[in-house]
């Protein structure tokens, strides 16, 4: 809380202030009690005298709760602060994997986002704001009483304290191995839903409905189990606490009883043993509850601070101007794991300014070597050079000044079509973007573009020619030495393919290295270089004209039955 990032020292001085005003009043109230009532018992009083002690009760009394209430402004301060620094963190930790796992699980991590807020808000207010400030009272307390009445009082009650601590460090051991595995199966729901309402489509069409709701009733029963065990490890832990308090009260408000009816202590001294005994006594009851939901937060936190590692801060990069690269590829592996497909020693270079395309059956390796092209997956052995320099060498956030790719399947955010279409790096503007979307038919002739409407999660408002048509005229405007499109163009008509492939190395020019997965041999024959992968390898690389006369395999690649016409 006291990072200088955060900015919320002033908001923690304050609250503190506050929590330190709170904690005066409230050791305050209990004397003025005693006072007033000891006046009372002693004889007549005055109606000022009288005016006076009740007032000032009322004053310590209603005092705590309004200071209390403020205090509730700057928690909420310190914890937005937290949870923004916190999320920032995972994020920018997180995103750079996610981009490049193919295992990602983005319904957990959004459950996990989604209580952090809560988690730090428990943690703050429950033990920063109750745990220590009840520590400071009790302090205060035993020594007003020490002071006041006999000390084998305070003696007492700290004996009552301590047995508090003690039965709840006995229950807490076991109620924190309930609270992560309530944790988890809170994580698995999360999962869950996002999962199945990320899929909504396919669930309803394939007739899934029934049984993904059972499955969703599977995992909420699982999480009803675990918050039950915790809860019953609560009940243990709560009745040891009880138990010990219970007996403590008794025996202070016994004896205590017993010394005022023999005339050792005022009925001043017992109201102001009375209420500091149950101002401490009531904190204490609720601080079971208290444990069980900071107990589950901390789990939480803990979990969202192991994904954001160090607290560094994200600088802002600038576009770096540079020319096309060379790439060069040098016996470059990938391997997924056992019985699974990779690439094998991949050698290959591509002119700086080139065009290049992939080609080859499915489950080739295409896709797995535009992405070790990219930098979004390390090869397992080789490397892979840009201009010389190994891509691995490059920091994972800058790589994308130096080599973009863009996938087939290319998810819009549920935002306005200008949000999408101007999405950073590129350079285009609004009007540029109309008139290039116009010239490569977005919309059928004469309609208008209305950059103002949302395009539905995932851009499920619109076709997918439309989306890739969207996001090739926002990559027009992006300036980075290469390009590589994975079957980026995929959806889009023979005749709008080629118009758009055009234009794109018309804006290039020499300034871009240009690579695309095809599979389509009108696109592969303007290409400067075909490379064409079989089972994980390159089996040859060339142009495509010279490929179709030297090579069988390629030549009965376009003459598949599905790439007859294309």
């Amino acid at each position: 809380m006291f990072n200088p990032a955060l900015r919320s020292r002033k908001d923690v001085l304050l609250g503190a202030v506050l929590e330190v005003v709170g904690i005066g009043f409230g050791v305050a109230g209990p004397y003025v009690l005693k006072t007033l009532v000891d006046g009372l018992t002693g004889g007549p009083v005055t109606v000022g005298w009288l005016l006076l002690f009740v007032g000032l009760f009322v004053v310590t009394w209603s005092g705590g709760s309004i200071t209390g209430t403020m205090r509730m402004v700057y928690t909420t301060r310190i914890v937005d602060a937290l949870s923004r620094n916190i999320s920032q963190r995972v994020l920018r930790n997180h995103l750079p994997t996610a981009a490049s796992n193919r295992d990602g699980d983005s319904g957990k991590l959004l459950g996990l986002m989604e209580r952090l807020a809560f988690s730090v808000q428990v943690v703050v207010e429950g033990l920063v704001w109750r745990a220590v400030p009840l520590v400071i009272q009790v302090a205060v307390c035993l020594f007003v009483i020490a002071t006041l009445i006999p000390a084998f009082y305070s003696a007492i009650m700290a004996a009552l304290l301590i047995g508090y601590v003690f039965a709840t460090w006995l229950g807490a051991a076991r109620h924190r191995v309930h609270a992560v595995e309530t944790n988890k199966a809170s994580a698995a729901v999360s999962q869950i839903f996002g999962d199945v309402l990320r899929n909504a489509r396919r669930v309803v069409l394939n007739g899934a409905l029934a049984a993904e709701l059972d499955n969703i009733g599977d995992r909420i029963r699982d999480k009803r189990t675990a918050t039950e065990r915790m809860t019953w490890s609560l009940v243990g832990m709560a009745t040891l606490q009880y138990g010990v308090v219970g007996l403590g009260l008794l025996a202070l408000l016994v004896l205590g009883g017993l010394d005022v009816s023999r005339g050792r202590m005022t009925v001043g001294d017992f109201v102001l043993l009375q209420a500091y005994a149950f101002r401490l006594a009531l904190p204490l009851s609720g601080f079971g509850f208290i444990l069980s939901q900071t107990a589950v937060s901390i789990a939480n936190i803990k979990e969202a601070l192991e994904i954001a590692g160090t607290d560094e801060q994200l600088l802002p990069k600038k576009t770096i101007e540079r020319l096309a690269a060379k790439v060069q590829l040098d016996a470059v592996s990938f391997e997924y794991g056992p019985d699974l497909p990779g690439i094998e020693r991949v050698s290959a270079q591509l002119a700086a300014g080139s065009f290049n395309v992939i080609v080859g059956p499915n489950g080739s390796g295409k896709s797995t070597l535009a992405q070790l092209i990219a930098g979004v997956m390390p090869p397992s052995q080789g490397s892979v050079r840009l201009d010389g320099v190994d891509l691995q060498s490059i920091p994972r956030e800058d790589r994308h000044h130096h080599v973009m790719y863009v996938p087939q399947f290319i998810g819009l955010f549920n935002r306005s079509l200008a949000d999408n279409a101007l999405y950073p790096p590129t350079t285009q503007t609004e009007q540029d973007l109309a008139s290039l979307l116009a010239e490569w038919r977005f919309y059928e002739v004469g309609r208008e573009i209305d950059f103002s409407i949302v395009v539905g999660e995932q851009g499920e408002r619109l076709s997918g020619g439309q989306i890739q048509k969207l996001e090739l005229a926002r990559l027009a405007g992006v300036q980075v030495p290469a390009i590589i499109l994975d079957e980026s163009t995929s959806s889009l008509d023979p005749r709008s393919e080629a118009r758009i492939i055009a234009t794109l190395r018309q804006r290039y020019g020499e300034r871009t290295t240009l690579i695309l997965i095809t599979h389509r041999p009108a696109v592969a024959a303007k290409a400067d270089q075909v490379l064409f992968m079989q089972a994980g390898r390159l089996v040859a690389s060339g142009r495509h004209e010279d490929l179709s006369l030297a090579n069988e395999d390629y030549r009965r690649l376009w003459s598949a039955p599905e790439l007859s016409g294309a």
